[in-house]
């Protein structure tokens, strides 16, 4: 029987899967008509007050997004409660996404973009003359209804002006569309906005983000030091680029300015727009890193000579959304074990650790704090969004919903178990021991995921969950130390899961048994 909320919105699929949760279709049983409906995930760890706030801050945004009536805004109907937690009722709009279409067809000539762009920042306009800050433009959140781009997912947008809810020293948006001050930390504003329509357009032009660095550290030191890669197919759209993706707010191209040089190339697309008016950026001190959100793009490289070694500092655990690829999400959560784990030089004692006991406390969707809730001794229930696993006590937990990492705050030890879902572009249909072997062939190609790869065993047809999964299990080296990991791709409810365990060499035999159990433990949620 399907699930019905509020008495009136009958869920019939889910359509995807972000961050703040998962978008499902559903029918209004009152007005006899589709909708979607965002279903809300908190993050794992939150007291109380934490839940409390998140709620309130969901309420308002619904709000703050019902106040906007614009053709080129998803229009939000109600905000409803069940269960205890908020549910968002919008505009269901038939459309691909921008970050689909770009998959498919590759880069996008720059008078469709320009045209995109028109849509995109006629949008923007009007949200930020509402008050509104979207803070999340990105791709993915650029539908292409008939001919036309229409922005969705004000999700985690806030009145201007208005006390921010989130969580002190959180990053709120996709990294890979940030504008720099918002990576610092500092309040987004409208001009926020426009260097994320900055982003987005150089992505549907160029076929890949501004930035392209081997992993989630580079793209962190690129936003620190580094200008957007040089444009190569942007042609006349160059100037408006330009323009929109200058570091300082105050020196970004103003929305009449970037409306005029939009319309130029979209209405008269041989004529050269006037390149003088906004010339490359001259080197300076940050810039906008870009995770890679498209499968489109070549392995990464090294780090461009030059580029200074930061600390990931307050970037934890962030698993860039729509990476498409097995492999480099297997390689992110690698670097955050292997680089922020385990006490090693240059780590923050007091970073990503907890103190005699779990991080994650009582929460809905999150950890138990302290109730076991029947698994093994010395582990502790965990819920995901779609999952239950036992998950060693005392481990910390970053991630919520299918992404999450456990680590061992021993500063003696470096490992973690982390779970994941990889991506929409592995359907249930995709086999795991061929996604897996891929995935294989491109760590023995790419030196840059797994110095020094070499692969140990790999393995289909493991009877798991009432289905077959594969395994791979390989030695690698990170930051001179020798270390090892095993990957299990499974299916989970008719999705594609990945479970990885990364240690150092010396700890593996101590390790196998925590992932051993946390395999064993893991169900789909009830």
């Amino acid at each position: 029987m399907s699930e019905v909320i509020a008495a009136r919105y009958e869920l019939v699929e889910v359509l995807g899967r972000g961050g703040m949760g998962a978008v499902w279709r559903a029918h209004d049983r009152t007005l006899d008509r589709e909708v979607a409906i965002k279903e809300v995930a908190l993050p794992s760890g939150l007291d109380e007050a934490q839940v409390r706030r998140s709620y309130a801050r969901t309420l308002r945004e619904a709000r703050s997004a019902a106040r906007l009536d614009h053709p080129g805004i998803v229009t939000v109907y109600d905000v409803v409660e069940e269960d205890g937690r908020p549910w968002i009722v919008m505009q269901l709009v038939r459309a691909e996404a921008l970050d689909a279409v770009i998959a498919r067809e590759g880069p996008l000539p720059p008078r469709r973009v320009a045209a995109i762009g028109l849509d995109l920042l006629d949008a923007l306009r009007a949200a930020h003359a509402a008050g509104v800050v979207h803070r999340d433009v990105k791709p993915g959140n650029v539908l292409l209804p008939g001919g036309r781009a229409v922005l969705t997912d004000f999700g985690i947008a806030t009145l201007a002006g208005d006390e921010t809810l989130t969580q002190a020293g959180a990053i709120v948006g996709s990294p890979a569309y940030l504008a720099p001050e918002q990576a610092r930390h500092q309040k987004a504003t409208p001009a926020s906005d426009l260097w994320s329509l900055g982003g987005t357009l150089y992505a549907a032009v160029e076929g890949r983000p501004p930035y392209r660095r081997p992993d989630m550290w580079g793209l962190m030191a690129a936003l620190l030091s580094d200008d957007p890669d040089p444009l190569e197919r942007a042609g006349p759209l160059a100037p408006v680029l330009h323009g929109l993706l200058r570091r300082d707010p105050s020196e970004r191209l103003r929305p009449d300015d970037a409306e005029r040089l939009l319309r130029q190339v979209a209405e008269t697309p041989s004529a050269p727009a006037p390149y003088a008016q906004y010339p490359p950026h001259p080197p300076r001190d940050a810039t906008l890193p870009r995770p890679v959100p498209q499968p489109t793009l070549p392995p990464p490289g090294p780090l461009p000579q030059g580029t200074p070694p930061k600390r990931p500092a307050r970037w934890a655990l962030i698993v860039p959304a729509g990476v498409f690829s097995v492999a480099l999400l297997a390689a992110v959560v690698a670097v955050v074990v292997f680089v922020n784990g385990g006490g090693g030089e240059g780590d923050d004692p007091g970073r990503g650790r907890a103190s005699g006991g779990p991080r994650s406390g009582s929460a809905a969707n999150g950890g138990t704090g302290g109730n076991t809730g029947g698994a093994p001794a010395g582990y502790e229930q965990f819920r995901g969004s779609e999952f239950v696993v036992a998950k060693p006590r005392g481990w910390t937990t970053d991630g919520s919903g299918d992404d999450v990492t456990f680590k061992d705050p021993s500063p003696s030890v470096i490992r973690g178990i982390a779970i994941q879902r990889p991506s929409l572009g592995l359907g249930h249909n995709t086999d795991p021991g061929d996604a897996l072997a891929t995935t294989a062939n491109q760590f023995k190609n790419d030196s840059g995921s797994y110095p020094d790869y070499k692969q140990e065993s790999f393995t289909r047809h493991i009877p798991y969950l009432g289905d077959e999964a594969a395994e791979l299990q390989f030695s690698f080296t990170r930051n001179g130390k020798p270390g090892r990991a095993r990957v299990r791709l499974f299916r989970l409810g008719g999705a594609l899961y990945l479970a990885l365990l990364v240690t150092e060499q010396k700890d593996w035999d101590a390790s196998l048994p925590y992932f051993q159990t946390f395999l064993s433990t893991l169900r789909k949620a009830s």
